[in-house]
């Protein structure tokens, strides 16, 4: 008998070390006047789902990044169409508008200086509380205009989250993390075609940050002729146990903002073009190119087919390395 009460009070102690994460709108919920570093960088493999789980995310390689800032929606030029958000998370490629409420964080649409979407309903980002084993899916659709022609979106926002535990970063070990997956799907339909999108992601939170630690992506559009891929992987600078890799030299892209042909130059040993990939702000593939007869370190594509915004250019090269950079379209 004391054998076995040794051995619970063991068991107990394991248990209570494992504790799954939880996420609170107290914890978690995203608040003005804060500042934080997005990195973009190649695609590595999420890991498995489950409990007290180690997800190792130590490859991670930064190709790009950008600076976010946080704060109240009435400060941006276009905050009077988000009456219920309560938050807006501004870069320079596009600001997001989010409702946070006792259920949840709720995306309530974007602004890319050139279309303002607003969501209504507004598919739930993230569940109140989230921990191991919560789920949801809701609707999120808009109305609104690209370069005069009117667009109606419809697609859904669901998430599981899947497993908790360890996470390897580079240089740095963070406990009591929560893995969320995210699968985003829309459909735009205008009058004369009509865009389909998967975006799937695994994001790995905890409690404390609003934002994820790190988000593997893969996205998925299909402008009718087949689906085209694009993996890639965004994280957190900014928290405190995580350490910024060193950035590449950036390649260069001319003229910048364009309208018609752009001009890819990679730094010297940086590899030969030999695709080049074109995504918008929410990492949708909206241009895929393959080069073929480049031997030299530039490249050309069209972008005059492109809407007027602001968008990311990814140059992989025949040995497999990632070049990206910012391109804005007129």
């Amino acid at each position: 008998m004391k054998r076995s009460s040794v051995l619970l009070a063991v068991c107990a102690i394991k248990l209570g070390a494992l504790a799954q994460p939880v996420l609170t709108q107290a914890t978690n919920s995203p608040a003005p006047s804060h500042d934080y570093t997005i990195n973009y960088g190649p695609y590595v493999q999420p890991g498995l789902p489950g409990a007290a789980q180690t997800w190792n995310l130590s490859a991670l390689a930064t190709d790009s990044s950008i600076q976010v800032t946080t704060v109240a929606p009435f400060t941006t030029p276009n905050g009077a169409q988000f009456p219920t958000a309560t938050v807006a998370e501004m870069s320079d490629l596009v600001t997001q508008y989010y409702r946070v409420a006792a259920d949840g964080i709720h995306f309530a649409g974007s602004d890319d200086g050139t279309s303002v979407i607003v969501h209504a309903p507004q598919g739930k980002f993230l569940a109140f509380p989230c921990t191991f084993g919560t789920s949801w899916n809701s609707p999120q659709n808009a109305a609104f205009t690209v370069e005069g022609m009117s667009v109606t979106r419809t697609g859904t926002f669901s998430g599981h989250a899947d497993g908790y535990g360890t996470l390897v970063m580079p240089g740095a070990t963070i406990p009591n993390v929560l893995r969320v997956h995210w699968t985003h799907t829309l459909q735009d339909a205008t009058s004369f075609f009509t865009i389909s999108y998967i975006y799937d992601s695994y994001a790995f939170f905890v409690a404390g940050q609003s934002h994820p630690i790190a988000e593997l992506v893969t996205a998925s559009t299909d402008f009718g002729n087949g689906a085209v891929l694009n993996q890639f992987s965004r994280w957190s600078g900014d928290i405190s146990t995580a350490i910024d890799t060193p950035q590449e030299k950036p390649i260069g892209v001319f003229p910048n903002p364009a309208s018609d042909e752009v001009t890819i130059t990679l730094p010297n040993g940086s590899g030969t073009p030999s695709a080049v990939t074109v995504t918008d702000m929410t990492g949708r593939t909206v241009s895929y190119e393959l080069l073929s007869g480049t031997n030299t370190n530039t490249a050309r594509i069209d972008v005059s087919s492109l809407f007027s915004g602001q968008y990311h250019l990814t140059v992989t090269t025949t040995d497999g390395r990632r070049h990206t950079t910012s391109l804005i379209v007129r």
